[in-house]
């Protein structure tokens, strides 16, 4: 360290330790009186620390001084006085869903202009111990030293972290840090916001249970692709009573599948789909058969494992729920039996033709 750099770290004077593991002290600059974090890291991106003390972002604490010397990095930054999640959580126990969509709508503004960089920036290391909320009710995001600039041409992380519990699948190496990977955290602070427990000991049922199940997606691209996605989503996302509500007409409604939302484009793919499946049996053709009856009979035969199998799959009047596995919870067995069924359905229509053609044709 040279003599300036020294000069310039010389103004803070070491007042507490606030994380001895760590090495995460509270000083106080000897000329203004005002009070600052210093952190030692040996792990770091530089290219973060300089964006953020560059371009300062709402709701990540002021970067005052960058300071590195021989592969470690000394950095001093505004001091944040607040409790964290952690310890909010711990105090009270599971918040409203009320409070917990506002402090994570909080945190989806301020990651925004992180993930909205070239290349983005990733925390990789969001939760409740990392947020700090204030006496003004304000949410900070700190420890920014997982945080790095993401790389497109590289296939994982070079340095592997993060929080278990928190770190999604791609942190412990099986691919490259994206914004879906906080993304992935957001999910898992929700569900622990809402019942106080992690996703893998209780998950959240109710209004933003779905929200949660797409964030904590095992592969990335089928999590929210921005914070602005998953924001509008935890505006719109529907009550227990409504989804209830709508699950029920669904369930009850004669309308054939395809008809039974307001979707108008399902509405005339599914238009076209029921007229394609006429076609394709009021025009079927077989070399071995000669009878027009016989012909006939196919014809119909051909209509109705169609239509039938169209109307399975498209769990009409609910019927998934009326019949073993399909009723499952489990996906597995869910999937197994629908498929299973649907084979059923199929074989017993054919096995009807073939006891019809044997007994009316001579």
């Amino acid at each position: 360290m040279d003599i300036q750099q020294q000069l310039r770290l010389s103004f803070y004077r070491e007042i507490a330790t606030l994380n001895t593991p760590h090495n995460i002290k509270l000083v106080q600059h000897v000329e203004t009186g005002k009070v600052y974090v210093l952190k030692t890291l040996h792990i770091y991106d530089l290219h973060v620390f300089q964006h953020l003390k560059d371009t300062p972002v709402p709701g990540i604490p002021n970067i005052e001084e960058l300071i590195e010397d021989e592969n470690v990095l000394y950095v001093v930054e505004e001091y944040i006085s607040g409790c964290t999640l952690r310890e909010y959580l711990d105090a009270n126990g599971p918040v409203s869903l009320q409070q917990a969509t506002a402090w994570v709508q909080q945190l989806c503004q301020i990651l925004s202009p992180l993930h909205t960089q070239t290349p983005p920036i990733i925390h990789r290391d969001i939760k409740p111990s990392n947020l700090i909320l204030t006496s003004r009710g304000w949410l900070y995001l700190v420890d920014l030293d997982s945080a790095k600039e993401s790389s497109l041409t590289k296939r994982q992380d070079t340095v592997l972290m993060g929080t278990a519990g928190y770190a999604a699948p791609e942190q412990y190496g099986f691919s490259q840090s994206q914004p879906t990977t906080d993304i992935y955290a957001i999910g898992v602070l929700l569900n622990e916001l809402l019942t106080g427990q992690l996703p893998t000991a209780q998950r959240f049922q109710g209004r933003l249970s779905k929200v949660i199940e797409r964030c904590l997606q095992m592969d990335p691209n089928k999590r929210y692709f921005s914070t602005d996605a998953l924001q509008r989503d935890l505006s719109t996302a529907p009550s227990a009573s409504q989804e209830a509500e709508r699950k029920r007409i669904l369930a009850t409604s004669w309308l054939p599948p395809g008809f039974r939302g307001r979707d108008t484009m399902v509405a005339i793919a599914a238009s076209l789909w029921y007229i394609m499946i006429f076609l394709i049996s009021m025009c079927l053709t077989l070399e071995d058969v000669t009878s027009t009856f016989e012909l006939t009979l196919n014809r119909i035969a051909v209509f109705l494992i169609l239509l039938g199998e169209t109307l399975w799959l498209g769990n009409y009047r609910g019927i998934w729920a009326h019949l073993p596995l399909s009723n499952r919870p489990e996906r597995p067995l869910k999937a197994f039996g629908i498929a299973m069924w649907a084979f059923f359905l199929a074989s017993s229509i054919t096995s009807v033709l073939v006891i019809l053609t044997n007994y009316l044709l001579p």
